[in-house]
């Protein structure tokens, strides 16, 4: 028995699966301490976003996205998979007792016996991990499940991306038909002074038109913030799952919505390969490469045991008098296959280099879109810093004009085109300030914001 075993260990001891090794991400990869040393990876959603009412929506959304839902889901099935794969390598044990009652010829009675009673413990059918195919397939399970978490993550960080986005164009929107409004009031009162002017034969036919023109153009910019809001709140609401206006906070303007700007002084590293649709492409390669293992072992041959131990009697009462075992090893050897098992060996080594080549094109598109953000970032901090600037000016621009005129020195008509700029102005960097808000959101998605707290 203990050479049974002996044998039985040093052949599962065996595994033909090839070595993993990582890819090499061929891209060029810098190195910079963070100063508040942690990772983008280590920073949750709530210390990047500030703001409560923001913090308030982000948490309606991850309990009731859908699409977080179905991936949580997923993960439920691969984890059940790989429950499974892992369950092959132990043997199923089950236990049977039963009574048999028969008719025989008087004849056969003083041999065959009329009623007997068993009762038994075996396995049946358990396969020997003989080169490590039920490990191989254990293994790739277990990277289909890891795979599957980090799809979870994904679409984690994508919702809370998305809420704070569409929290943000919300209330820009809201402040843009704001303005709207505004300037509606404002071009009506000048459409109504020019018309006073052109009565008077101040101002030609021309420039009545042409104030005219720039009302109605104002009337349909207030329509189409309008329908923008409306649409916004639509948006927010079903990215919470809450389909309540009281569930979107009031009176705000995009100004109130804080980001710690400061946790993302960081420059593209090698930190970028934590991002989770990076760790998704190695799982998935992972689990490919342990495929191979399963696809070459189908070629040599393995072993199946089956046994049972019990007890039989023909009366109950000395069911467990007579003890009864059996012990059956059997050996299969593939001979022909029909080339079936080649084709399978390789399927699996084209598909592990598939995904050499997704998780090599996942790396790149990751620091492309890092590049690409980080450079943004510094544009539209210039923009929003020349916005505000512009801004200033023009509200200075704007006080000055109504100092002059009350004391004479400058017509109504000068006032309400002062007016009109400035609300220009105030659109203007609204507009950046926004833009600014989806560059940082969109660079805490790109570096995987939260990936390793999740």
């Amino acid at each position: 028995m203990r050479k049974l075993i002996l044998i039985l260990a040093l052949l599962t001891s065996c595994n033909i699966e090839p070595k993993y090794v990582k890819p090499e991400a061929d891209v060029p990869f810098k190195s910079l301490e963070n100063p508040y040393k942690k990772k983008i990876t280590q920073i949750s959603w709530q210390e990047f976003f500030k703001s409560p009412d923001l913090q308030k929506i982000i948490q309606l959304a991850l309990e009731n996205n859908k699409d977080l839902k179905t991936a949580a889901l997923n993960v439920e099935i691969a984890e059940g998979t790989h429950g499974v794969a892992r369950s092959n390598l132990l043997p199923a044990i089950s236990g049977t007792a039963y009574e048999t009652r028969q008719g025989v010829p008087s004849a056969f009675s003083g041999f065959t016996p009329k009623k007997q009673f068993r009762a038994n413990v075996g396995f049946t059918s358990y396969e020997v991990d003989f080169l490590g195919r039920l490990r191989s397939l254990k293994k790739s399970a277990l990277e289909d499940f890891l795979a599957s978490k980090e799809a979870q993550n994904i679409a984690k960080i994508t919702v809370i991306s998305q809420t704070a986005n569409a929290y943000a164009q919300f209330l820009l929107d809201s402040q843009l038909l704001e303005i709207a409004a505004e300037n509606v009031s404002t071009q009506n009162d000048r459409y109504q002074l020019t018309t006073i002017r052109y009565q008077q034969n101040i101002d030609s036919n021309t420039t009545l038109l042409a104030a005219e023109n720039l009302l109605e153009t104002a009337k349909i910019n207030f329509e189409t913030y309008k329908k923008l809001v409306a649409q916004d709140k639509s948006a927010l609401m079903a990215l919470v799952g809450a389909f309540d206006e009281k569930s979107i906070p009031q009176d705000k303007t995009i100004d109130d919505i804080k980001i710690a700007e400061d946790l993302l002084d960081f420059i593209p590293s090698e930190n970028l390969l934590l991002r989770p649709d990076v760790k998704q492409a190695e799982h998935d390669l992972k689990s490919a490469n342990a495929n191979i293992g399963a696809a070459r072992a189908a070629f040599f041959p393995y072993i199946t045991l089956s046994g049972t131990y019990g007890y039989a009697s023909r009366e109950l009462n000395t069911l467990f008098n007579n003890n009864t075992w059996t012990f059956t090893p059997q050996i299969n050897i593939p001979i022909f296959s029909g080339g079936r098992n080649v084709a399978n060996l390789d399927v699996a080594n084209a598909r592990k280099n598939l995904k050499i080549n997704q998780y090599e094109k996942v790396v790149q598109t990751a620091f492309r879109e890092a590049l690409d953000q980080l450079a943004e970032r510094e544009e539209t901090t210039n923009q929003l810093s020349s916005y505000e600037k512009i801004l200033s000016a023009r509200e200075n621009s704007y006080k000055i004009s109504e100092k002059k005129n009350q004391v004479g020195l400058l017509s109504k008509i000068n006032i309400l085109d002062a007016k009109i700029s400035l609300l220009e102005a105030r659109k203007n960097q609204l507009n950046a300030k926004k833009q600014s808000i989806t560059n940082l959101i969109a660079l805490y998605k790109i570096m995987g914001g939260g990936a390793e707290i999740e």
